[in-house]
């Protein structure tokens, strides 16, 4: 199979791959539907909330593997290294706006975190420390520094360029996903920019929560 065609594949597999609603499945098998309960977020923090530790972590521990597995399969084919970390992008956009849900996926946070341990593990350092920044001064503020400024904390580390544009693109999914919001997001581009910036979009996380009819 000519190359090009394999790159497309391995792409294209990851976001399948990514898809796979873990938090969803697990919820399901403890009579939980992460859509319609708690924030309606389709994430392991959702689950944990609404289904316990032992759920929410499982579901964690998957999502992560989703970001993780394209540079295992990579290392093991012999797939260059932008082929391996456009692939993991793939299953984090899968895991956000997955094909076998309409589109309607989580955040991204946990598959985020394995395409970055894949990469580089040192890159982790940057959004683990501005979670915990986060705790003190607002969580959806330390989230947009960690993830957002990303890129920049790479580019001036420095790590390689792979690895660079990886972070960005990165950045950019969180953000997209972020300033789309829950499905009781309130509209408008101020509305938007408050969820990038303080994550406030939320349905049970925020000021601008709408009430489900």
């Amino acid at each position: 199979m000519p190359e090009l065609a394999v790159s497309v594949l391995f792409i294209a597999v990851a976001y399948l791959v990514g898809s796979i609603p873990f938090p969803l499945l697990i919820g399901n098998l403890k009579g939980v539907d992460v859509r319609y309960a708690g924030s309606g977020n389709i994430g392991a923090g959702n689950l944990t909330r609404t289904a316990g530790w032992p759920a929410g972590s499982a579901a964690a521990v998957l999502d992560v593997c989703k970001g993780i597995l394209p540079f295992m399969v990579g290392s093991a084919t012999g797939l260059g290294p932008g082929i391996v970390g456009t692939a993991g992008l793939a299953a984090v956009a899968g895991h956000d706006w997955p094909i076998f849900l309409g589109g309607r996926g989580g955040r991204g946070l946990a598959t985020s975190t394995g395409v970055v341990l894949g990469l580089n593990p040192a890159l982790v350092i940057w959004p683990a420390a501005w979670s915990m920044v986060g705790w003190k001064i607002s969580g959806g503020l330390g989230g947009f520094v960690g993830w957002g400024l990303l890129p920049v904390y790479a580019a001036i580390a420095p790590f390689s360029a792979t690895e660079t544009g990886v972070a960005f693109g990165l950045a950019v999914l969180m953000m997209v996903r972020r300033a789309q919001g829950g499905e009781e997001r309130a509209p408008g581009f101020k509305a938007a920019v408050r969820r990038i910036v303080f994550d406030t979009g939320w349905p049970g996380g925020g000021t601008e929560r709408l009430v489900r009819a």
